[in-house]
């Protein structure tokens, strides 16, 4: 019972983490900010994370821990090889953006730390790549490549990158991610419009 409450605690934390993330960006977020946000005294804050650092880590192994498995079933559902590749693709980025739409705040947070210089530990993997986006993009490239072959990884990260900007911008905008798809689905395989 012990455990359990704790662990409802420490998860009341990270939200507040988050939420003050989203507000300020990463570089703005404080231990008092979080704090004040969970209503509880920063020393209180500090029995269940060591610093800002652990905190904001334990935040985002909570959400890719979430997320992995969501992309990696949207992956498994749009590699079926009954629909066209195109189709595919459209079910795939859809999965992807219903996921981030569920998962809004943290998007705006993932964001910032994007452009912030705050170091958080086990927020990218290997090679220094965030392991959800990585995620989205071996997605991508599995079902563009029986198609582009060895074009697959890069047509994949260009895409990726269409989608993460935006995603950025309907973020921004507050709307939802997945109105984005179409646009970048046909701009990737017939170009612009005129």
């Amino acid at each position: 019972m012990k455990q359990r409450a704790r662990e409802a605690a420490a998860t009341a934390l990270l939200e507040a983490a988050e939420h003050v993330a989203s507000e300020r960006g990463i570089d703005q977020t404080s231990i008092a900010a979080i704090a004040e946000r969970a209503q509880v005294a920063v020393g209180t804050l500090y029995n269940y994370f060591p610093d800002r650092e652990a905190l904001l880590s334990a935040l985002f192994k909570l959400r890719r821990d979430e997320l992995v498995p969501r992309i990696i079933a949207a992956a498994a559902i749009a590699s079926s090889d009954e629909q066209p590749f195109e189709q595919r693709l459209n079910l795939f980025l859809r999965e992807i953006a219903r996921a981030f739409d569920g998962f809004r705040r943290f998007c705006r947070v993932a964001m910032s730390a994007d452009e912030s210089n705050t170091p958080i530990k086990g927020r990218v993997g290997p090679g220094g790549k965030s392991v959800v986006l990585q995620t989205v993009t071996d997605g991508i490239c599995a079902i563009l490549s029986p198609v582009y072959g060895a074009k697959s990884e890069e047509y994949a990260r260009m895409m990726f990158g269409s989608f993460k900007a935006l995603m950025q911008l309907q973020l921004e905008k507050d709307l939802p991610i997945e109105t984005v798809v179409d646009t970048i689905i046909s701009t990737f395989l017939t170009g612009m419009p005129r």
